[in-house]
């Protein structure tokens, strides 16, 4: 059984702040390496729950920070950036589940280190009338390939999110969010052992899972912080600017969907940088 991982920093063990998820700071380090401990802490769950193979997708930032002599050695990794598919770059339908390590959406009070991609820059996310973050539109990746997401591991905000739109989704709490950068942390081994109970159960319950049902078309809008990204996301072909920082995308194929938000996404990185 085949198991698909997409690791974002923000929902790991005892990172609270934007610090200790980037380079250049102190607190990076250490931050980097309780991420690979709690991904090895899923797969070894996992090989208990009888998966034998696993796919771990780097899905924070820059995506190369993996440090492959700490990773268990059962995992092979995909490192880099830009990727065409991005945070659920590597899945394909011969994974019986996915998991996503993450954070909650845009705007969750009180969801740790909560954005939707960029965190000054996006505002806000709506697919079909309905707010959404990365873990919604990664949901529905897995759908179009026909993976259920079975396991998600962050916050109890991120859960929170999660069960709402995955009622039957196993979730492992590894800290109780107070404010987007405060957070009661479990201790250290108590966090590793819920994840590999939680992931061993997951797996072990992926024949339960079902993807998410895909509509049959879509509307993402992206409301920016500026203007002018949504000024320069509107010169693409099929972008519709709806008010000042408001831009619209419709399809019925959920792979251009995405891709379009990958690219005004980084619009938005780029913008930014070049003028503030």
């Amino acid at each position: 059984m085949k198991i698909y991982i997409s690791a974002d920093f923000e929902g790991v063990t005892g990172v609270v702040d934007r610090h200790q998820c980037f380079p250049g700071h102190p607190d990076f380090e250490h931050a980097r390496r309780r991420w690979i401990e709690d991904i090895n802490a899923i797969i070894e769950g996992g090989i208990e729950g009888g998966a034998s193979e696993f796919l771990v997708n780097e899905a924070h930032a820059a995506m190369n920070y993996m440090l492959p002599e700490l990773l268990h050695p059962k995992a092979s990794y995909i490192s880099g950036y830009v990727k065409r598919d991005n945070q659920m770059e590597g899945l394909d339908p011969s994974f019986a589940g996915a998991v996503i390590m993450g954070h909650a959406m845009a705007g969750t009070a009180g969801g740790v280190l909560n954005h939707s991609y960029v965190m000054r820059d996006v505002v806000a996310l709506r697919l079909n009338g309905k707010a959404v973050g990365e873990l919604a539109l990664n949901a529905y990746w897995g759908a179009l390939l026909g993976v259920p997401l079975v396991l998600v591991v962050g916050d109890d905000k991120f859960a929170e999110e999660a069960k709402a739109l995955i009622p039957e989704i196993e979730d492992a709490v590894v800290k109780r969010g107070l404010s987007q950068f405060t957070a009661q942390n479990l201790p250290l081994q108590d966090a590793r052992q819920v994840i590999r109970e939680t992931a061993r159960r997951a797996v072990e319950r992926a024949g339960e899972f079902s993807p998410l049902e895909l509509p049959e078309s879509f509307e993402l809008e992206i409301d920016f912080s500026l203007s002018e990204i949504a000024h320069l996301c509107s010169l693409i072909p099929g972008v519709e600017r709806v008010s000042g920082r408001t831009i619209r995308y419709q399809s019925t194929d959920y792979r251009q969907v995405m891709h379009l938000r990958i690219v005004c996404t980084n619009l938005a990185l780029a913008t930014v940088r070049g003028h503030f």
